[in-house]
C-alpha cells in the first residue's frame, strides 16, 4: 500500500501536532488531579480526527470508495500515531534499554 506523499505528510504533522496538543493542555490536567492516563490516547484520536476532519485529508482515498471511512481510518492513524510518539519521545530510556545493562 502506497500512500501519496504529500497526504501522508500532512498526516505525519497531525501526529507531532496532536501529540504536543494533548501533552501540553490534556496531560497537566490529569497530573494535577492524579486520573487515570489510559483515556488521554482517546483524546488524542479526537483531537486527530478533527485536524483530518477540518483538512480532508484522506489516506485512503485511492483504496477506499468511501470518503468518510477513508477520513475515519485517516484519524485513527493521525492519532496512533500521536499516541507512538509520545510513548517514543517521552519514555527515550526504554529504548535504549538493551544498550544501558
Amino acid at each position: 500500500m502506497i500512500f501519496q506523499p504529500e497526504a501522508l505528510a500532512v498526516v505525519i504533522g497531525f501526529m507531532v501536532l496532536a501529540n504536543r496538543l494533548v501533552a501540553a493542555l490534556v496531560t497537566p490536567i490529569f497530573d494535577k488531579y492524579d486520573w487515570e492516563k489510559f483515556w488521554i490516547m482517546y483524546i488524542a484520536w479526537v483531537v486527530a480526527g478533527v485536524l483530518v476532519a477540518f483538512s480532508q485529508v484522506n489516506l485512503f482515498a485511492e483504496f477506499i470508495p468511501n470518503e468518510i471511512v477513508g477520513l475515519i481510518l485517516t484519524g485513527i492513524v493521525a492519532g496512533g500515531g500521536a499516541n507512538l510518539l509520545h510513548d517514543l519521545i517521552d519514555q527515550p530510556s526504554v529504548l535504549f534499554l538493551d544498550e544501558i545493562e
